[in-house]
């Protein structure tokens, strides 16, 4: 099924139809729903040719690209030529203009032919005219690299440059109307459109994650093993960190720590991670210390996975579905507050924009550090930080069964006391799943901000 992507399909089509783009790059990490957006586009176009390498040999995909044109346009003389800058030519010469050429999974192309982004250079300055050219991949390194890269030979040829972006939140709520279930199959899933689909085949999220993350032949069990091995080497480090990483964010020497790596050599690994968008940082605005950094898995399906389904492979592979009440049991509902309080957190500029909080945010994050009570020092973290010049949001995020009472404001105003908030205005937000308690709602405090849910 095709959600959410009427934007991106729009931008398509306006490339499609300008007298002055000529080429496009589209991007974004694998199962996200590249290909089916161009699909769509593709079958609403009358002078599109779509065309997939699928491996890395040149010459086969050259010949597979040549049948693919030659069938499309019925024109035999395409097979004669003997490279894509040869067939790009050709076809800027003859009637078959204007023409829309699509070539999905360019990165296979590139991947072991180092010519080929030199070759589409050439092709793309000079051998186009009416032709409008889209390169697509899944491969987030090799395409942000001849994107962003000034020393890269694609860099500065794109005219529109789309990256398709997992469903939102929110998008996910508008496919299950019940919330808890929204935000299950957001954990689980990420919003990435293809694992979103194969949730939506099953009755329920409960039955969908039986069959295709806790069985032996799961759809999605591997799923991260194998885009890793398409991205990396070898995996075994990078998965050694994801696995440290699992259980929530951490700072480098801790993660080091945990997998028994030296923390000196750790940073390459952490650095490629983060270039493939499955790690970021997390940064303190507010903190004291300078270049105070926590890492944290960002992309979630590898979230969700290597906290609870790499570390429980065997339980998996031996008593299937029966292991996810067992793996689920510890650790799963503080898990979800989590995925609660960042749904909170990536919803702080529409909350702006609606007026749900009185100001537009310059930095959004989280806050940790030391705070003292009844005379004793200890560690904490404040959820949700915004904040401007002049103002500063301090949030408490509760996703439980049971509503949120004044001693979780005060609780809330006593860490906000040790934030070096400067001469910010503050307020206090609190989130919670369940409610209020009317003692909370009947308060007028207009520094008080309470958000039911989402």
């Amino acid at each position: 099924m095709f959600y959410f992507r009427e934007d991106e399909l729009a931008k398509i089509r306006e490339f499609s139809q300008s007298d002055i783009e000529k080429a496009m790059a589209i991007y974004g990490r694998r199962r996200v729903g590249k290909t089916e957006l161009v699909l769509q586009y593709v079958h609403s176009a009358e002078n599109a040719v779509y065309f997939q390498v699928f491996g890395y040999d040149y010459n086969i995909a050259l010949e597979d690209f040549k049948r693919t044109l030659s069938g499309s346009l019925s024109d035999e003389m395409i097979m004669t030529f003997s490279s894509f800058k040869d067939v790009f030519t050709y076809l800027s010469k003859v009637e078959h203009n204007p023409l829309v050429i699509i070539i999905d999974e360019f990165p296979f192309l590139a991947r072991k032919n180092e010519n080929v982004p030199f070759e589409f250079q050439w092709i793309i300055d000079h051998g186009l005219n009416k032709i409008k050219l889209i390169l697509m991949g899944s491969s987030l390194s090799f395409m942000k690299h001849q994107i962003h890269d000034e020393q890269a030979p694609l860099y500065g040829r794109f005219d529109e440059i789309l990256k398709v972006v997992p469903f939102t939140f929110d998008e996910i709520c508008r496919l299950y109307l019940d919330y808890e279930s929204a935000v299950n199959v957001y954990a689980m899933t990420g919003g990435v459109a293809q694992y979103v689909n194969f949730f939506l085949g099953y009755a329920n999220p409960e039955d969908a994650a039986d069959h295709l993350l806790f069985s032996n032949n799961g759809r999605l069990i591997q799923e991260t093993g194998n885009i890793l091995m398409q991205e990396l080497r070898d995996i075994t480090t990078y998965t050694t960190i994801l696995r440290a990483l699992g259980t929530g964010e951490k700072d480098a020497s801790a993660i080091a720590k945990k997998g028994r790596i030296d923390t000196r050599n750790i940073y390459p690994y952490l650095n490629k991670l983060a270039d493939l968008e499955i790690i970021s940082t997390v940064r303190n605005p507010l903190s004291q210390k300078k270049n105070e950094v926590r890492y944290c898995i960002s992309d979630l399906f590898f979230r969700f996975h290597y906290a609870f389904i790499e570390p429980n492979i065997s339980m998996i592979t031996s008593i299937g579905p029966e292991s996810k009440k067992f793996i689920l049991t510890n650790g799963y509902h503080e898990y979800l507050g989590f995925m609660y309080e960042e749904i909170i957190r990536n919803n702080l500029y529409r909350y702006a924009v609606s007026g749900r909080i009185p100001f537009m945010p310059q930095i959004t994050g989280k806050w940790w550090g030391n705070v003292q009570q009844n005379g004793k020092w200890y560690e904490t973290e404040i959820d949700v930080l915004a904040l401007d010049r002049q103002h500063l949001i301090a949030g408490e995020c509760k996703y439980r069964e049971k509503e949120v009472g004044i001693g979780i404001l005060d609780d809330l105003k006593l860490k906000t006391a040790f934030i070096p908030a400067d001469d910010r205005e503050i307020y206090y937000l609190l989130a919670s799943k369940s409610g209020f308690t009317d003692e909370l709602m009947q308060m007028n405090d207009p520094h008080l901000i309470l958000i039911d849910r989402s």
